[in-house]
């Protein structure tokens, strides 16, 4: 990790599905608990994917959670991010 983020999350998402609004929304999320303190890297991805890791933690998974988050759920990640950052701990995924 560079020394320019206290951490790094990855947006990985299926292209053909046509998750690239859905990861577009996360990414902007993900910044506004962030900012500047959170580098953010989106894949493009296949196979149904999508998936949300900070420093290495997964927090969503739509295969290992059946489905897409929904809006209100995306908030709640945000949220989660919010608070890893200001503790400076990475808090464990569900």
């Amino acid at each position: 990790m560079s020394d320019h983020w206290k951490m790094e999350a990855e947006i990985e998402y299926c292209v053909p599905c046509g998750y690239g609004n859905l990861a577009a929304y996360m990414v902007s999320e993900l910044f506004q608990a962030g900012g500047p303190s959170l580098a953010i890297s989106v894949v493009p991805g296949h196979s149904g994917a999508f998936k949300v890791t900070v420093d290495g933690k997964v927090l969503w998974d739509k295969k290992r959670d059946g489905r897409s988050p929904h809006i209100m759920e995306v908030k709640d990640l945000k949220a989660e991010v919010a608070n890893m950052l200001q503790s400076g701990s990475v808090i464990q995924a569900n």
